[in-house]
């Protein structure tokens, strides 16, 4: 009873704010009197409150600090009306371009940045050898990336030196300047990548401070270098130089770059928010900015749409930590959920603590450099256990491993592909030894990236876990398991390169007690590329169909793979082949379960976000114009007459209640709101 007379009274005595670019730091927060700044609003904000925003373009470093909602009352922030509200964590450069050499051209200014945009749109850093976003170079390692000699000679050079091996056009022997002071990015560690400034340059050799030995492999180094004017040497590249507070443009097109619209990036978070729980920002853009929780449990982000949210400060200079990312710390029970993440440099998100959840979100373009990320440097991290990864819609993403989201958690739904691009080793959903046990990968369609599909990785200790009811295709190796008890039933899988389509490993742990059950695949075998026939699949195998036993294409067996429909055809013989086995226990329709993901009669289930890109945030980012509001002008024509008058008394004598109108702010529109709207117009 008590907590009911809370829940009530707080609902009663919960306020709204509203915040306008066209309000005033002396005003009141009220729909007609808003306030300028959303700090405003925070610094008075208690449990149930709601900060609506107007349209508009904002520049705020906003900090929430010991401001808790409650679960009936959270603490809200959002645009108001479904109006456009963009949070911009970068200025305009509006000071004079001069020539400086060619086609590059320079400008002073008085602050720093470290991400430029050209038209909303971002330039590449300086860098050699060279590679630009425009035609996807950027995710071109092997071409657009320089390489060390270590794939000859393991014993080539030690930890903090590299020694260049010429390929194509690219030979840091013929560079033809010295590179010292540069900074290198350094994929020495096949799924670690770490930057390091240059230290010393001599012909095909230079010298950085070691990274950590754990982060150090002896194959397959690769390295690019920025932050130098040097490397400027081709369209859409720019540079900064911190010493001077001088930026270098070569801008697209080669035009004149006072005739464009550049911005420079300084800021990292519009909204830093420590120890307070239950706040939720919802219906809000960033553009070259993002969000920060620390210690905040059960705290929302909704119906967002985060563009350039995060970038290294390489151009500054600084090296060895992951950038200012889209994060959630110390923080349990969080959502965030039908929000999308475009073009970050750095990981998409990562969330700590336990009983997180990412929904229905959609991710693209993430992280051209992966470098200095914690653990095994992945697009999405969640920590803690009991996380849950469901719906949501991934590609186009440069580090090796995708997912890995914790222990004991739940990743489901999910339309995974094209990755894996500027790293060694990975997999769309990599799991840990300590992740595995009870951990559910299911109802996915993982599929066209260089990497493996699921990976249960470690040296074989791992055990307990669960992947079913999977589509893997045009992956490099689609189930692979190490470890022990682990259960692997009704997942499809077929055209995964060179690998197997399904890998239950006899070395590593050796998998004695896994369960396979009911898979169907052309390729299953306890071996990364070897036949079913030389390597049996160890454990309990049953019940499977292998296209190494049958010598036929499962794909024959499906409705239309080449578009999707990974149903099972109609007189399919794999319809009602299925059983039930041990303590798994497979849901299905008719007498027996099917072989494979998708059960006949049952849920054509359909993995990825529920919503269009398109529709909800557009695919090109403009900003929205700002509102500008007049106080009385009830029927926003920016002219406050006899019009207005005309409005408000409609609304009376149709008893109808406009929030515009109640310039008193009484909750009634009466004849005292037409009196004041008189003075307004006399005045």
């Amino acid at each position: 009873m008590k907590k009911i007379i809370y829940i009530l009274i707080c609902f009663v005595y919960s306020n709204e704010y509203y915040v306008s670019k066209s309000g005033s730091l002396s005003n009141l927060g009220t729909y007609n009197s808003p306030f300028l700044s959303v700090q405003q609003a925070v610094d008075i904000m208690e449990a149930g409150d709601i900060c609506y925003i107007r349209q508009g373009v904002y520049h705020e470093n906003i900090s929430i600090d010991n401001k808790d909602g409650n679960e009936s009352n959270p603490i809200i922030f959002t645009s108001y009306n479904n109006e456009r509200v963009v949070f911009d964590g970068t200025v305009k450069i509006e000071n004079e371009w001069i020539p400086y050499s060619g086609n590059i051209w320079k400008t002073e200014i008085d602050f720093d940045i470290w991400q430029l945009f050209v038209d909303n749109e971002e330039m590449v850093m300086a860098r050699w050898p060279n590679a630009n976003f425009e035609d996807g170079s950027i995710w071109d390692k092997e071409n657009n990336w320089a390489h060390g000699i270590i794939d000859s000679d393991e014993n080539a050079y030690v930890n903090g030196t590299m020694i260049d091996e010429p390929h194509g056009n690219i030979s840091l022997e013929n560079i033809g300047f010295d590179i010292s002071g540069s900074v290198a990015i350094l994929n020495v560690g096949s799924f670690e990548t770490y930057t390091r400034e240059v230290l010393t340059h001599n012909g095909n050799t230079f010298t950085y401070e070691p990274v950590d030995e754990s982060g150090w492999r002896t194959k397959h180094h690769d390295y690019f270098l920025e932050k130098k004017l040097e490397f400027l040497d081709s369209e859409g590249e720019w540079f900064y130089d911190i010493n001077s507070s001088s930026i270098y443009l070569w801008a697209p097109g080669n035009v004149n770059p006072n005739s464009l619209n550049i911005r420079g990036k300084i800021q990292s978070y519009a909204f830093d928010i420590v120890n307070s729980d239950y706040v939720e920002i919802r219906n809000i853009e960033f553009f070259g900015t993002t969000f920060k929780f620390h210690n905040c449990d059960y705290s929302k982000v909704y119906n967002c749409n985060l563009v350039y949210p995060s970038c290294y400060k390489r151009m500054l200079g600084i090296v060895g930590v992951e950038p200012d990312m889209s994060i959630f710390t110390s923080s349990s029970n969080c959502i965030v959920s039908n929000s999308a993440f475009r073009y970050t440099d750095g990981s998409a998100i990562e969330m700590y603590s336990n009983n997180n959840t990412i929904e229905n979100c959609y991710f693209y373009h993430i992280d051209y450099s992966v470098a200095d990320l914690s653990s095994v440097m992945t697009t999405v991290r969640m920590g803690g256990s009991n996380n849950i990864f469901r719906r949501n819609t991934m590609h186009k993403m440069g580090a090796s491993s995708t997912l890995n989201v914790g222990n004991a958690s739940i990743i489901e739904l999910n339309d995974i592909s094209d990755s894996g691009y500027l790293q060694s080793d990975g997999a769309l959903v990599h799991c840990m030894i300590n992740q595995q046990p009870n951990i559910q990968v299911r109802y996915n369609w993982l599929h066209d990236t260089i990497k493996y599909g699921v990976r249960f990785d470690g040296e074989g200790d791992g055990y307990g876990g669960y992947v079913h009811h999977n589509v893997i295709w045009n992956v490099q190796g689609g189930i692979m398991i190490k470890g022990y008890n682990h259960n692997i039933y009704n997942n499809t899988a077929f055209d995964n390169g060179d690998k197997n389509d399904i890998i239950i490993m006899i070395e590593q742990g050796g998998n004695d007690g896994t369960i396979t059950l009911n898979n169907i695949a052309n390729k299953i075998a306890g071996h990364r590329t070897g036949t079913y026939e030389s390597h049996p699949v160890p454990g309990n195998y049953v019940n499977n169909w292998n296209g190494y036993e049958t010598n036929l294409d499962i794909k024959d067996f499906l409705v239309d793979p080449e578009n999707n429909d990974f149903r099972l055809l109609e007189s399919s013989s794999l319809i009602d082949s299925g059983i039930q086995y041990g303590d798994i226990s497979v849901d299905y329709y008719g007498a027996y379960p099917d072989l494979g993901a998708y059960e006949h009669d049952g849920d054509h289930w359909i993995p990825g976000i529920t919503w269009s890109v398109e529709e909800q945030f557009g695919t090109e980012f403009i900003f929205p114009q700002d509102i500008e509001i007049l106080f009385g002008d009830i029927n926003l024509d920016n002219i406050i007459n006899v019009v207005d008058i005309v409005a408000v008394v409609n609304m009376i004598l149709s008893d109808i209640y406009e929030l515009i109108a109640d310039l008193n702010d009484d909750q009634i529109i009466n004849v005292l709101d037409i009196v004041q709207l008189v003075d307004i117009i006399l005045s």
